[in-house]
């Protein structure tokens, strides 16, 4: 067992690749050196890469990504001739080195994950690559569509 005050002085740098590379499988937190309060204020992580949120769907058409109320492109900020348009156009990809971090810390050996909310699979894809069982929901026809193929192509079923 351990506690969140005795993790509370990992401190990460660099720009992908940190949880499964600097973090050990039991640390619950990341935190800088001069923080106090809630460990929780200090999490970070990057966004997703395209190459994370699209493996395994090279057959599907790319669409643009909409954020907010659906008009907003989050592409605005990118530099003149970025491609804003992405086979899984799910506006809230979460990484894969996040979610399997996740997944283990919560999760005991051999569990059942259940993600209600399962969107475009980043929690399915996670899980089956830490070795867990896992169940998704969505009422989006077309987010259940993407989320199969990225956990089968996780699972090296293509």
């Amino acid at each position: 067992a351990f506690s969140l005050r005795e993790e509370s002085r990992i401190r990460v740098t660099g720009r992908t690749g940190f949880i499964d590379n600097a973090i050990p499988a039991t640390s619950a937190a990341i935190t800088s050196p001069s923080s106090s309060g809630s460990v929780a204020r200090f999490f970070y992580c990057t966004k997703a890469s395209r190459k994370d949120r699209e493996e395994g769907l090279d057959g599907f058409e790319k669409k643009p990504v909409q954020w907010s109320n659906g008009t907003a492109n989050p592409g605005s900020f990118q530099s003149p001739g970025t491609d804003r348009n992405l086979r899984n156009h799910h506006p809230t990809v979460k990484p894969t080195a996040l979610m399997r971090w996740l997944c283990r810390l919560v999760t005991p050996a051999g569990g059942l994950i259940l993600d209600p909310f399962m969107g475009s699979g980043s929690t399915g894809k996670a899980a089956v690559l830490e070795g867990f069982r896992f169940v998704g929901i969505d009422v989006e026809e077309e987010y259940v569509r993407i989320a199969e193929v990225r956990i089968k192509h996780a699972c090296g079923i293509d």
